[in-house]
């Protein structure tokens, strides 16, 4: 048997120095976004606090309509330190987001499709496109409506709201819609690959819409108000990504 290749008893010979490159590639990639990680974090630190006056502008906001104090509260002396800590880490993955889809693309793409430097950036850019869409999907729209919600249900109530309970808070709903902005992306490609079909998707309709409360009720409030206003926006970029998969499955 030649040492060169490794056989494939159900496709094409791989060649050893392919495989061997492509380890080399992927590792290139990790360090690359070890670096864009570390590079993000350490820039972040400078700016950690308007950030996160930004992201409690939707709760702030609301409180100062509401005729309430807007500062928020903290409990143990770290609390700042791992708050503005945290908000530099976030900083530091969306700096690092691109070289993280581009690392993903080299490895889930067939052989037979290549690896080519084009399609990783054009998949990088639209996942990192997508995921911002998402963020402010959830900063604009859903995140101050829930605040707002949640306030007015405890208008009766003395409030303390910490700022390490509103950052996990809030950053669990705006990853999730990040996340979530990314199914029309990976149907587009599962469908591209011959892995789903659009057909195959409406089957899991009822297993997606499990999925979607499931995670609601994990990432919300326990009320039914915030859990449908982000399982919905879940399910309706899920059939999105249906009508994609139907528009990008080969025709052969």
């Amino acid at each position: 048997m030649d040492t060169a290749t490794i056989p494939d008893p159900s496709g094409p010979i791989v060649p050893w120095d392919h495989v061997i490159n492509r380890i080399n590639a992927l590792r290139r990639s990790l360090l690359w976004v070890v670096a864009a990680l570390l590079l993000g974090t350490a820039s972040g630190w400078s700016v950690a606090d308007q950030v996160f006056n930004f992201l409690a502008a939707p709760l702030t906001t609301a409180l100062a309509n509401a005729a309430r104090d807007p500062r928020l509260a903290f409990t143990n002396l770290s609390d700042p330190f791992i708050i503005y800590f945290s908000v530099s880490m976030l900083l530091g993955l969306l700096l690092a987001l691109p070289v993280i889809m581009s690392l993903f693309w080299r490895v889930v793409a067939p052989l037979d499709l290549g690896r080519g430097a084009a399609k990783a950036v054009a998949f990088a850019f639209a996942s990192s496109v997508l995921f911002l869409v998402g963020l402010a999907f959830g900063y604009w729209v859903l995140l101050p409506f829930v605040v707002r919600y949640l306030l007015r249900v405890a208008e009766e109530f003395r409030y303390a709201v910490t700022i390490r309970e509103y950052l996990r808070f809030a950053l669990r709903m705006l990853i999730a819609m990040g996340i979530s902005a990314q199914l029309p992306l990976m149907s587009f490609v599962l469908a591209r690959f011959g892995l789903v079909t659009a057909r195959r998707l409406l089957r899991w309709l009822p297993y997606a819409v499990l999925v979607a409360f499931v995670l609601a009720a994990v990432i919300t409030p326990p009320d039914g108000i915030s859990q449908l206003l982000v399982a919905i926006p879940m399910l309706v970029l899920y059939l999105l990504g249906v009508v994609v998969a139907a528009l990008a499955t080969p025709r052969n």
